[in-house]
C-alpha cells in the first residue's frame, strides 16, 4: 500500500532518518572489528615468537647436558674468545650449559689514566712570568721555587778584596733575572694551583731545556753544594774564572 510500511503503519520521514542512521552505524562498527584483525594476529605472533624461542633455549640447555667433555671444552673457549671480542651474549652461555662463573669474568681493564698521577699529586709544570729573587730562589706570584745543589750568595754579600770590591750577591740575582728574561720555566715536582697563596718548595727546574741551577754554578753566579750535582761545574767555572771567580 502506499505511504505505509507491512505492518500497516504509515512512512514517516523521522523512520526513514532513523533507518539510515543505524545502517551507517553498522557500517563503521563493522569497519572496526575488521580493523582489528591484524592486531590480534601481530600479538599472536608475538607470543608465538617468545614461545618458540623459549623452547629453542630449552632444547639447547637439554643438548648441553649431551656435549662430551671435549666439546664441552670447545665451547668454553669459544666463550672466552667471544667475551674477548666483546661479542657474547645470553643465548651463547645457555647454550654450553654449566660453564663455571670465573670462566666468563673479564678481568678489570686498564685505568684511562695513570692512577700515579692524582689531584694533588705533584707534577712537571710550565710556570709563567718567573723573577729572580736571589742567585738561587725564583717567585713565581705568591710562591717561591729555591734551586736545589747550590749555595747561593747573600744579596749583602761582596767579592774581591777592598778598595775592589763589589756586590756580588746583587749581581748573581741581576745575571739570574738577565738569563730568565720572563721566560716560562718548567719544574719538575708543582703542586696544583701554584703560586696562588705563600708557599715554598725545592725542586729543578729547566727553560729552554737547560738546567737553570746548572747554568748559574756554571757561570759563577752560585757555589755548587758539596754534596751536589753541580760539583763538577764549579771547578769548570772556577777555571774558567767566571763570576765570583774572577
Amino acid at each position: 500500500m502506499d505511504g505505509a510500511d507491512t505492518l500497516g503503519e504509515p512512512v514517516t520521514l523521522e523512520r526513514i532518518r532513523f533507518t539510515i542512521v543505524t545502517a551507517v552505524g553498522l557500517a563503521l562498527l563493522a569497519t572496526g572489528l575488521l580493523a582489528l584483525v591484524p592486531e590480534h594476529r601481530e600479538a599472536n605472533d608475538v607470543f608465538e615468537a617468545a614461545r618458540q624461542t623459549r623452547d629453542a633455549r630449552a632444547q639447547a640447555a637439554a643438548s648441553a647436558d649431551s656435549l662430551t667433555a671435549a666439546e664441552k671444552d670447545a665451547a668454553r673457549l669459544e666463550v672466552e674468545r667471544r667475551i674477548a671480542a666483546r661479542n657474547v651474549s645470553p643465548d651463547d652461555v645457555t647454550a654450553i650449559g654449566d660453564v663455571p662463573d670465573e670462566l666468563v669474568r673479564l678481568p678489570p681493564r686498564a685505568p684511562l689514566s695513570d692512577e700515579t698521577l692524582q689531584a694533588d699529586t705533584p707534577r712537571p709544570t710550565l710556570l709563567p712570568r718567573p723573577i729572580a729573587i736571589d742567585g738561587g730562589r725564583i717567585a713565581i706570584r705568591q710562591g717561591v721555587i729555591t734551586l736545589p745543589g747550590l749555595e747561593v750568595l747573600d744579596l749583602r754579600e761582596r767579592c774581591g778584596e777592598e778598595p775592589r770590591s763589589w756586590p756580588c750577591g746583587v749581581r748573581s740575582r741581576t745575571e739570574l733575572r738577565r738569563y730568565l728574561r720572563g721566560r716560562s720555566i718548567r719544574c719538575e715536582e708543582v703542586p696544583r694551583e701554584f703560586g696562588l697563596r705563600r708557599e715554598e718548595i725545592t725542586t729543578t727546574c729547566t727553560v729552554g731545556g737547560e738546567d737553570i741551577g746548572q747554568w748559574v754554578v756554571e757561570n759563577g753566579w752560585a757555589r755548587a753544594s758539596p754534596d751536589g750535582p753541580y760539583t763538577q761545574v764549579e771547578a769548570e767555572a772556577q777555571a774558567g774564572r767566571r763570576g765570583i771567580w774572577r
